[in-house]
């Protein structure tokens, strides 16, 4: 896919506001700006955790193929992380995801599916999420909020919110009052948002458009009172 790196250029038009001096610290808190590593130079959250791309589709011959990116800093644009994407036919259904975790993990499970073992927070003091994103082949993202390994149980079904996207990064700002929980026979479990935020291990980032090729690129994800 890396002929979608010629198309990258197209999300550097805008230049993004930068944030006001006068913003008291605990206004708000930044969750990813992707301008650290970890010790495998790999892209992390601001506090050290983990960045998990992700595919599933109801096809499993033909799942999704996803491959990370990351951008340095240019003109105005800070470092950022991008998710080139290929959603393809048959698929009934199909997703893309990143999923970012907010703190660092510790470590993982002696088990057979070497379970990731995350920390989670109470940001329910927060009323907003934003962050700068821009995408090329789709017009929606899917934005959720996770909460796993910590008494949540949301059988997969976490509250979410669709964003329409242009080809332009962007900031937007999302009511976290605005994320519901899908609906559908599949949903087993009922959650609110309320909930999850109190218990927050992630925020996920998905393409669940099918066919869609493409990229997101995405930076500066906050949690803003």
């Amino acid at each position: 896919m890396n002929y979608l790196l010629t198309t990258v250029a197209i999300l550097m038009i805008a230049a993004l506001p930068q944030p006001l001096l006068t913003q008291e610290p605990s206004q708000r808190l930044v969750y990813a700006d992707f301008e650290q590593l970890d010790k495998d130079k790999r892209p992390a959250s601001a506090r050290g955790g983990k960045v998990l791309p992700d595919v599933a589709a109801q096809n499993n011959d033909n799942k999704p193929k996803l491959a990370l990116r990351l951008f340095g800093a240019q003109g105005p644009l800070s470092q950022r992380l991008g998710f080139e994407f290929d959603l393809a036919k048959p698929n009934d259904w199909a997703e893309a995801s990143i999923k970012i975790i907010g703190l660092k993990d510790r470590g993982r499970l002696d088990d057979w599916e070497k379970t990731l073992i995350v920390k989670s927070e109470d940001l329910s003091q927060y009323s907003k999420l934003t962050l700068d994103i821009g995408a090329v082949g789709v017009s929606q993202v899917r934005i959720r909020l996770v909460s796993e390994g910590n008494g949540v149980d949301a059988g997969g079904a976490f509250p979410e919110s669709f964003l329409e996207v242009s080809n332009e990064l962007k900031n937007y700002q999302l009511p976290l009052s605005g994320f519901k929980q899908p609906t559908g026979d599949w949903v087993k479990k009922k959650v609110t948002a309320e909930q999850i935020i109190k218990k927050l291990t992630a925020v996920q980032i998905s393409i669940v458009q099918v066919p869609a090729k493409g990229m997101v690129i995405v930076d500066n994800i906050t949690f803003e009172k």
